[in-house]
């Protein structure tokens, strides 16, 4: 996924990138998601969700500021979905009581965390994190990048 751009302007372009991205999937990936509100990013966790076979659909997990689904796709060895919502985490040790590090290691888990810019610390000692940059342009269309 090294650097690469995609656009989406409809809920069928969240779902292919979201086919994309899967591929690239290994247990223990933290897929950090960065955008402004309204962006998208919950929306490409359901995209995600979807492809990887969970049978509910995400609901951002703000007051909770982490929700678990467990998966049943064919389409990759991930089996448990970790949706992290940091917008609300107004210091590190917020993360503490939530044993991140601890639901990381169970196998066939990976992590999707919105608002990772709250909780950058705590990522950058993680092995595996990729990074997915939204950007919405004038014509409402998302420009998406990983790195």
């Amino acid at each position: 996924i090294n650097s690469m751009n995609y656009s989406a302007s409809s809920i069928d372009d969240w779902q292919k990138i979201a086919e994309h991205v899967v591929k690239r999937l290994k247990s223990g990936t933290i897929l950090a998601l960065s955008g402004p509100l309204g962006a998208g990013k919950t929306t490409f966790v359901q995209a995600l969700a979807r492809v990887l076979g969970a049978s509910s659909n995400p609901k951002s997990p703000t007051f909770s500021l982490v929700r678990g689904y467990y998966l049943s796709s064919a389409v990759s060895r991930i089996s448990r979905l970790l949706h992290v919502d940091a917008y609300r985490l107004e210091k590190e040790e917020d993360l503490l009581p939530l044993n991140l590090d601890e639901e990381l290691q169970e196998d066939g888990t990976m992590m999707v965390v919105e608002w990772p810019e709250n909780m950058y610390a705590w990522l950058r000692r993680q092995k595996k994190v990729l990074w997915m940059k939204i950007e919405v342009m004038q014509d409402g269309k998302r420009c998406i990048s990983f790195h």
